[in-house]
């Protein structure tokens, strides 16, 4: 008799959808955070104004992350907020601040050295670790994701789930 300790079929239930600018300033990604693994999404199309603004916006997939050591307990973005413009369409979530354009058509950005992106995403895992992740196009432009971990304190007893709930201070 043995103990199974490795997933066998990953879970489709998403636990949060976070808008955030992991890779660029100039981009609009959209994380999907599941419980071992997270998406990352970029928001494009938006270009026909004479029609409905919103019928050609689309969600292309643009990297999976899924090599984390345990399950995701939250998600939060770190960094400079978001700062929507005046829009064209009021009550829309476009924020105007760029027209995007589909992944094929567009050359990656990439990141100056030394360089990051103006937000970080930041998860909690159960092996009381917190994951510091942003993504990045290195020269041969491909995408890459450079994280940093820190461990929780490790003197909390077991029952206490550490890093359940995650608050970022906006100032």
């Amino acid at each position: 008799m043995g103990l199974l300790t490795k997933i066998v079929v990953r879970s489709p239930i998403i636990k949060s959808i976070i808008p955030a600018r992991i890779r660029h300033r100039n981009k609009n990604d959209v994380v999907f955070v599941h419980d071992e693994s997270i998406v990352i999404k970029e928001i494009t199309g938006g270009e026909r104004i004479e029609e409905d603004p919103l019928s050609d916006i689309a969600l292309h997939n643009i990297a999976a992350k899924r090599d984390f050591d345990s399950s995701i307990q939250a998600a939060k973005i770190l960094g400079l907020p978001r700062e929507p413009k005046v829009s064209r369409f009021p009550g829309r979530f476009w924020d105007g601040e760029y027209t995007p354009q589909s992944p094929q058509e567009t050359k990656p950005e990439l990141l100056r050295e030394n360089e990051i992106p103006p937000q970080i995403l930041v998860l909690s895992l159960t092996s009381r670790t917190l994951v510091f992740l942003f993504a990045y196009y290195d020269v041969h432009e491909s995408l890459q994701f450079l994280s940093n971990t820190w461990p929780l304190l490790a003197q909390v007893p077991l029952m206490e789930e550490l890093g359940v709930h995650l608050a970022v201070d906006p100032k």
